[in-house]
């Protein structure tokens, strides 16, 4: 027996070593150390193999570690039967593909785990291959709740400004905040000026929720600023993306540091225009306004207090004028701050004009009349006089000579300043012109086309005091109107042979005296109606005497035509004549130049006529 280290036992072990190495298999497993996956997207993990040698078998399995830190397989592939592992998360969310990869349908927060693909070829050959597989998801809108307290800027600690909530996220997303753009770089320990307190909260869907709460120890200058938060989140390929808040603004608390006291009116202030005295201080909650109007150094008016600040005069007047003072009530100001402001405002005005005489003056007819006008202002008016709406004289005095009942009625003093439009007054004084009557004889005849037609017959006059107009007939109950000191009256009545041989007379009378007028009547004869001619292309028909004069004008014509025809009839030898006639209506031939026309002076052939043949009367049968 040969001993286990003789050359012969040696060669035997090493052909048996030599054996079994050819009949081990290599296997070398290639899978990717991470892969991203966005949540609810599907996902394969990829599990690529190679392996020489063996005896050809070949077994894939996935595996992944539960909470408890054990592997477990959820898929394999055994000789090309693939199948997936029952009671496992995967069982229904998962399968394997040709290729051996992993395919999840749809990725959650619990797949973000290690993956281990392992191959083995034959009883010594086997690789495994290790995955980390990430899941990303993107938070939801930010929330942010301001506080809608009032924040006092006098606090020496610091104030809650707002809470950032993002919510839904994987991974954990960061909170910062921005105040008018800027980032504001608080810390997370707490402090008397600036600091943040941050919370996370896993969801049961494995998802993150964080809320960032900002602390700021707040100042007048934060009024008008405007902050916001800002949520960044992950993404796959090192993507970060971030999303916004709506921007919000705090109220605040901060006392009065300057006042402002002005004057809202036209440059030029007159009597009449509204005027405005607004008094504005910095502080918040706005504070209490009180004014007042300064009499003398040491003597005011109250004027009452407004919260709004604004002192409304809606028309001024002259006495307005003066100097106002407003105080603003703020006890949180420091003591030196001026919280009183003064403004002076001056009124343009004009008092009330002087008229001599006032309101009415008498005067007699003829004679004259002076009307004075003055005025003052705060500056020199201009005056000029009107009557009605036209311009009857400028200055002071308005001289009114000869006077008549058409120079009576209002007359207006007006004063104005040119440099300051819209400021004018006016005066208006009545002049009552008193005399006799004066009939105004504007028509004196009146006509008429027959006996029995009704006649209006006006009489006018003027005269103060009012006058009293009669008439020399009665008819109708006449009709008066009076218009300042014109009297009018309209007498109707049905002509008669007498009215319109006698006329009618209208009297007018006051205590002055008296006077008349005379109506004449007279007759129009009216048209006889002619025979109407056709329109011609549309115009309209003519009657009355158009329709006459035309229809004489044609009988005037025929009978024209009818002479010539007859005269040319016997010129040419075609109309014979009778023989009482001792010449022939044509020249003889031996004297071309002598034509002798005989006219019969016989009556009867002129009552015969043209166009009677033979008959009528002395005319024989051959009578022209």
């Amino acid at each position: 027996m040969d001993s286990p280290c003789s050359p012969k036992a040696l060669l035997l072990l090493g052909l048996f070593l030599l054996a079994c190495s050819e009949c081990q298999a290599d296997v070398q497993v290639f899978a990717p150390a991470v892969m991203e996956v966005l949540l609810g997207h599907q996902v394969s993990i990829l599990c690529e193999h190679k392996v020489s040698g063996g005896d050809g078998s070949l077994l894939v399995e996935w595996f992944i570690t539960d909470k408890n830190g054990e592997q477990r397989r959820v898929a394999y592939s055994d000789q090309g039967q693939q199948g997936m592992d029952r009671g496992t998360e995967y069982t229904d969310r998962a399968s394997m593909n040709s290729n051996h990869s992993l395919v999840i349908k749809a990725a959650e927060v619990v797949d973000e785990r290690v993956f281990s693909c392992g191959v083995t070829a034959g009883p010594g050959g086997s690789g495994t291959g290790v995955t980390q597989l990430k899941v990303y998801g993107a938070p939801e809108l930010p929330e942010v709740t301001p506080n809608t307290r009032t924040l006092s800027v006098t606090e020496e600690d610091t104030s809650e400004i707002a809470t950032c909530t993002s919510k839904n996220a994987n991974p954990v997303p960061t909170i910062s905040w921005y105040k008018d753009e800027h980032p504001l770089n608080a810390s997370t320990e707490r402090n008397k000026e600036l600091y943040v307190v941050s919370r996370t909260v896993k969801e049961a869907s494995g998802l993150h929720s964080v809320s960032s709460t900002l602390y700021l120890r707040v100042n007048k200058a934060d009024k008008d600023s405007t902050f916001r938060c800002k949520v960044s989140y992950s993404m796959p390929h090192g993507k970060v993306d971030s999303v916004e808040s709506d921007p919000f603004q705090l109220t605040l608390h901060y006392y009065t540091e300057n006042v402002q006291f002005v004057v809202d009116a036209p440059e030029v202030i007159k009597e009449g225009d509204a005027v405005k005295l607004r008094c504005e201080a910095d502080g918040y909650p706005p504070p209490e306004y009180i004014f007042s109007k300064l009499q003398t150094e040491d003597i005011q008016i109250d004027l009452g207090s407004h919260f709004n600040g604004i002192l409304h005069i809606p028309h001024v007047m002259k006495a307005d004028s003066g100097t106002y003072r407003c105080q603003v009530l703020d006890f949180d100001s420091p003591n030196e701050v001026d919280l009183e402001k003064e403004v002076t405002i001056h009124i343009n005005y004009l008092d009330p004009l002087v008229l001599n005489p006032s309101k009415m003056v008498m005067a007699k007819l003829g004679g004259s009349l002076e009307l004075t006008c003055s005025g003052t202002g705060s500056q020199r008016p201009i005056l000029s006089w009107k009557k009605g709406k036209e311009q009857v004289g400028e200055g002071e005095t308005l001289a009114l000579n000869s006077l008549n009942y058409h120079m009576a009625g209002r007359y207006t003093c007006e004063a104005s300043v040119p440099t300051i439009p819209g400021l004018r007054r006016n005066q208006t004084v009545e002049v009552v012109v008193e005399g006799m009557p004066e009939v105004e004889k504007n028509q004196s005849t009146s006509h008429y086309q027959s006996v029995g037609q009704k006649v209006t017959f006006t009489c006018s006059a003027l005269g103060y005091p009012e006058p009293e107009i009669r008439w020399s007939i009665t008819g109708e109950e006449p009709s008066l109107k009076v218009s300042g000191n014109r009297v009018i009256s309209e007498l109707s009545l049905e002509v008669t042979p007498e009215l319109a041989q006698s006329g009618v007379k209208c009297w007018a009378e006051n205590k002055h005296g008296m006077d008349e007028q005379m109506f004449q009547l007279q007759l129009v004869s009216p048209t006889s109606p002619a025979t109407p001619v056709p329109a011609v292309d549309g115009a309209e028909s003519q009657g009355g005497s158009t329709v006459a004069v035309i229809a004489v004008c044609v009988c005037v014509l025929l009978l024209l035509l009818i002479v010539g025809f007859f005269y040319f009839m016997q010129r040419r030898g075609q109309l014979p004549c009778g023989g009482g006639e001792k010449r022939s209506l044509t020249p003889k031939e031996g004297n071309p130049d002598d034509t002798v026309v005989e006219m019969k002076t016989d009556k009867r052939n002129e009552q015969t006529g043209l166009l009677s043949p033979g008959g009528g009367g002395g005319g024989g049968p051959n009578e022209c």
